[in-house]
């Protein structure tokens, strides 16, 4: 969002408005709250104070009140860009995209040449779902700044949205840069794809479980290159992985990294092999340890479908309030004849199992230690049922049904419009009619279970 510090044609203090932007830098927003309020009391006229007020309550996560500051600068101010694209970045937060739309387009006529105008048209377009067009934004975004490294970041997954998948890769690639990924000291030198004859790689963890669940496909390619391959992970994933095809080491995240010859992050892995979706490597197989897989033999139904649940993904993960439902729609959709359901849940989301008394689903999580334990269980179970989370990503790998729902502008990964998906043939995409439309979402799903569960009746 745009929040300048030029002196106003009336009587704003420059001095307060410098003071804003450096406690908006700082994260004081509360504090450069009352100070804009009780400047606003002194000129409650004043177009700039109002910005710089919206501005600072979007930083508090309040887009609402924010838009209503920008529109009160308007009343003596409409001609100013800033305020334009600023009201366009509330509107999207408020994901009144058409209006937002409208704004932006304001805000680049009266400025054209301003970058970042064209970088905050372009979010609103992929917020929209409308990738194409965010493309063409971004891409103007960088003709203009072509350092401006959120513009690339932003172009990259939108062009993996559309399926061009080379190009996204390369834009994907500003992470390491921009300090999207934390920089930390490496050993080696970056790897590019080339013969390792008997050289060591490391490929270094990145982001979360579902994408070094997602980059491991690519282990056995790696390994193909002639060299010894080192994997470092989540130490939640160590047990799992430890077996992988392809990997001759696997280290825990945090540990001393050894002495290689070349290094690699693990998302970088699918812009050396995959350049378009035909080109996508299977699933390797996963090891399973058959003392655990016995553990759970027990409690599973032996006379019914059985399902497991997983309706959250890591509260840590900024958007996942987006893609998360409580367990009470899953109970509702798909506590069903027929059916016994199985919580994988894991951390805080778990307790909604207290709220709800009389349920039939099996909490596993205390059985749950790590990943190697939860592989265990997928694949012996029918069916996973799930919003978005690193669980997608195991089922998958293991080859074992499982639905995924999803309700809004959902992750790359999940582009098209289809039900299948590329990456993981076993499964099954539940998608909005429009955004939000959990309820079509769980009809769906529910339906789907329903007809899977329910065996013919006799003369059906």
């Amino acid at each position: 969002m745009t929040l300048t510090a030029e002196p106003p044609p009336i009587d704003t203090t420059p001095a307060l408005l410098e003071e804003v932007i450096r406690l908006h830098q700082a994260g004081g927003f509360g504090r450069a709250e009352a100070l804009l309020r009780e400047a606003l009391r002194q000129r409650p006229g004043d177009p700039f104070l109002w910005n710089a007020l919206g501005v600072t309550l979007a930083g508090l996560g309040q887009p609402a009140e924010a838009l209503l500051c920008y529109r009160r600068a308007m009343r003596g101010a409409a001609g100013i860009d800033a305020l334009w694209t600023n009201l366009g970045n509330a509107l999207t937060q408020l994901r009144q995209h058409e209006t937002a739309r409208l704004c932006h387009a304001r805000a680049i006529a009266l400025a054209p040449e301003n970058a970042g105008h064209h970088y905050n048209a372009g979010i609103s377009l992929a917020e929209a779902g409308q990738h194409a067009a965010a493309v063409q934004a971004f891409t103007a975004a960088l003709a203009r700044q072509p350092g401006h490294d959120m513009a690339r970041w932003d172009r990259g997954r939108s062009l993996l949205h559309l399926g061009r998948l080379a190009e996204g890769w390369a834009d994907y690639a500003v992470r390491l840069e921009n300090g999207l990924v934390p920089r930390r000291p490496l050993p080696g030198r970056p790897w590019a794809g080339q013969e390792l004859r008997g050289q060591r790689l490391l490929v270094l963890s990145e982001q979360g479980f579902g994408d070094t669940l997602w980059a491991c496909r690519y282990l056995p390619l790696v390994k193909a290159r002639g060299g010894t391959v080192l994997l470092e992970c989540q130490p939640e994933l160590l047990p799992l992985l430890a077996g992988l095809p392809g990997v001759d080491a696997v280290l825990p995240l945090g540990a001393p990294l050894p002495p290689v010859e070349w290094h690699i992050h693990q998302c970088s892995l699918p812009g050396l092999f995959t350049h378009g979706p035909a080109a996508i490597p299977p699933c390797p197989p996963l090891p399973l340890d058959p003392a655990r897989q016995a553990r759970f033999r027990g409690l599973l139904a032996t006379d019914a479908l059985r399902v497991g649940l997983v309706w959250s993904g890591n509260t840590t993960f900024r958007r996942n309030h987006e893609r998360a439902q409580p367990l009470s729609r899953f109970r509702l959709a798909f506590e069903q004849p027929g059916v016994r359901l199985y919580s994988l849940q894991m951390g805080s989301p778990r307790a909604e199992l207290d709220t709800l008394p009389g349920h039939g689903i099996t909490d596993l999580a205390p059985l749950l230690r790590d990943f190697a334990d939860t592989a265990a269980v997928v694949s012996q179970l029918d069916l996973v049922i799930m919003t978005d989370s690193a669980v997608a990503h195991l089922a998958g790998l293991l080859g074992r049904p499982v639905w995924v729902l999803l309700g809004r502008n959902a992750h790359w990964l999940w582009n098209g419009a289809g039900e299948g998906s590329p990456w993981y043939p076993s499964l099954r995409l539940f998608r909005p009619r429009h955004e939000e439309d959990w309820d079509h979402v769980f009809d769906s799903a529910a339906a789907a279970l329903m007809e899977r569960a329910l065996r013919p009746l006799p003369g059906m």
